[in-house]
């Protein structure tokens, strides 16, 4: 049996993601494991689905160089080592990975 959108945004408020629901699009945020206020947003006409493409899309290494700064130190907040921001970003992508898994009830 396939979730609603509400059961969908239950289960990310569960695994203590905030969320913006703007009708046509919806917004999470939850802070990672290094304190980022890490967020990302998704059409919500098929929820599941966006989330899968988003984490397939998502670069981790990619993401960390946005939060270095031109010596590869952490900056606007992200750790002072480079590892610290890399492995943060890994947290990030296993967050989003596991609210995929609860959504498919796997």
């Amino acid at each position: 049996m396939s979730k609603t959108k509400k059961q969908l945004l239950k289960i990310a408020e569960e695994l203590d993601w905030n969320v913006r629901d703007y009708g046509d699009t919806v917004e999470f945020s939850k802070y990672s494991d290094y304190g980022q206020d890490y967020d990302f947003c998704i059409n919500s006409h098929n929820l599941i689905d966006e989330l899968d493409s988003y984490i397939m899309g998502f670069d981790i290494s990619e993401e960390a160089y946005k939060w270095l700064d031109e010596t590869g130190h952490g900056a606007n907040g992200a750790p002072y080592e480079m590892i610290d921001v890399y492995k943060d970003m890994e947290n990030c992508k296993e967050m989003m990975e596991e609210l995929l898994y609860e959504w498919k009830g796997e």
